[in-house]
């Protein structure tokens, strides 16, 4: 027992080095002054932004800062190493390194989930080095944006949750660790879960999902006290930046003030900054010349409702089809460039059909890792609703994981859905696949022989 320990633990290792490896291969292979160079886009606007935040020079002149509308810690995170390194080359290089190696600990937190719900060493190396190999993930590293440690800090704390809930269901029969340990891990629960809100808003009402978790799991005595544990540290975590927000600029905060406005956007589609701007003055019935004085959560959320009031059946209709268009679409094929393999497919299919105009689609630009991409993306979606039924007798272990899929959904379903905005869910995905394959595989291995 012990050797096959061992076993399991170098296949581990073994595992989180190739993560490592192919994470860092393709970031240091990356054009690092490109995201200085290049106009538009989030990465320029949360270098520019942290560098301020972090260090209060502001070259733009605009006092961005007095009404960010994003959570802080992706900005201080860049910010810092813009700081120390100076905005050059070598800051994004150790941005870039820093998220391989955060991207690789996201690696292990998806083995140790699956192993937990499996119970089985076997489906959590399998969920490892699925996860390893996976080509959104490793492109993902070296993207200057939010993922990579939204999703750290995301994955963290689902394995510490989990391992709570599994010790206070151990607890129940005198199995389990000490209260204090349990109530250590709950705590920690929620201070992870607040980092993550500090990088992505999104995650703000999370908590309250798990605390009806607990409760669930627990029984309302329990449930409740252990709940509490953790939505207090949460809480205080968020907290933080509510409170300098207040001292600094005398502006209540909750998460980040920019979730009205993808609310906003949700409603009325993507476009570029000046149409939305002007989209915005439309729908409040103001002079374009004053929007710059009308950006504030309330004004957005009147915009969006006046949307909606126009034409309820186009919103909702508009809604569902931008979801189902973010579930359709992997992330990571934007970044890869070059034309769609989604309209280069569908133009053979229809156009074409023939093999030699198949072979011309398969020598397009980004052919085959863009394959790879559509492989696993809808793979692992498949998979993972096999899993989630699969499961199903172990609710107390898999909701917390379908709960974040579940929640991550709906709020799209408001608020604006982009592909990008969907991938968190991609680790949580793949752990309940990795689940549903190991499954698969023991039923068959237990299926009679015919003779």
């Amino acid at each position: 027992m012990l050797a096959n320990f061992r076993s399991h633990n170098r296949l581990l290792i073994a595992i989180l080095f190739i993560a490592l490896v192919l994470r860092l291969g393709y970031a240091l292979a990356q054009d690092h002054d490109a995201p200085y160079t290049k106009r538009g886009g989030d990465t320029v606007w949360y270098l520019q932004n942290g560098y301020t935040l972090v260090t209060g020079d502001d070259p733009t002149g605009r006092h961005l800062m007095e009404r960010l509308p994003t959570a802080p810690l992706y900005l201080i995170f860049i910010g810092a190493s813009q700081a120390i390194f100076s905005p050059d080359a070598t800051a994004i290089i150790v941005i870039r390194i820093v998220q391989a190696l955060l991207s690789t600990a996201t690696v292990y937190f998806a083995y140790r989930i699956a192993r937990q719900i499996s119970g089985k060493e076997g489906i959590g190396l399998l969920t490892a080095a699925i996860l390893a190999i996976s080509p959104v993930l490793i492109l993902e590293t070296a993207q200057i944006l939010t993922e990579t440690l939204y999703v750290f800090w995301i994955m963290a704390g689902l394995m510490v949750y989990m391992d709570a809930v599994d010790s206070s269901l151990l607890a129940m029969h005198g199995e389990g660790p000490g209260v204090r340990f349990l109530f250590r891990w709950l705590a920690l629960t929620g201070i992870l879960f607040g980092l993550a809100t500090l990088t992505r808003a999104v995650l703000l009402l999370f908590p309250l999902g798990l605390a009806i978790h607990l409760v669930l799991a627990r029984g309302w005595r329990t449930g409740l006290k252990h709940a509490a544990i953790l939505l207090v540290a949460y809480s205080l975590v968020v907290s933080t930046w509510t409170v300098y927000n207040l001292a600094r600029w005398n502006r209540l905060v909750i998460g980040a003030e920019g979730m009205a406005s993808f609310i906003y956007v949700g409603s009325r589609g993507w476009d570029a900054p000046q149409e939305v701007d002007q989209n915005l003055s439309e729908d409040l019935g103001v002079e374009d010349d004053d929007t710059e004085a009308i950006k504030n959560p309330d004004d957005y959320l009147t915009a969006a409702q006046n949307v909606i009031a126009d034409d309820p059946t186009g919103y909702i209709a508009h809604r569902v089809k931008e979801l189902a268009d973010a579930y359709l679409q992997p992330h990571g094929t934007v970044i890869l460039g070059g034309e769609s393999l989604k309209n280069l497919a569908r133009d053979w299919s229809k156009d074409d059909r023939s093999p030699g105009g198949l072979i011309d689609l398969m020598r397009s630009e980004h052919f085959w890792p863009k394959l790879a991409l559509y492989v696993f993306h809808f793979g692992g979606l498949l998979l993972a609703v096999a899993g989630m039924w699969l499961t199903r007798a172990q609710w107390r272990f898999t909701l917390p994981l379908i709960g974040f899929i579940a929640y991550t959904t709906l709020l799209h379903l408001v608020m604006l859905a982009l592909p990008r905005y969907i991938f968190p869910i991609y680790p949580v995905v793949w752990i309940l696949a990795a689940v549903a394959l190991g499954m698969m595989w023991q039923r068959i291995q237990q299926r009679p022989v015919a003779t």
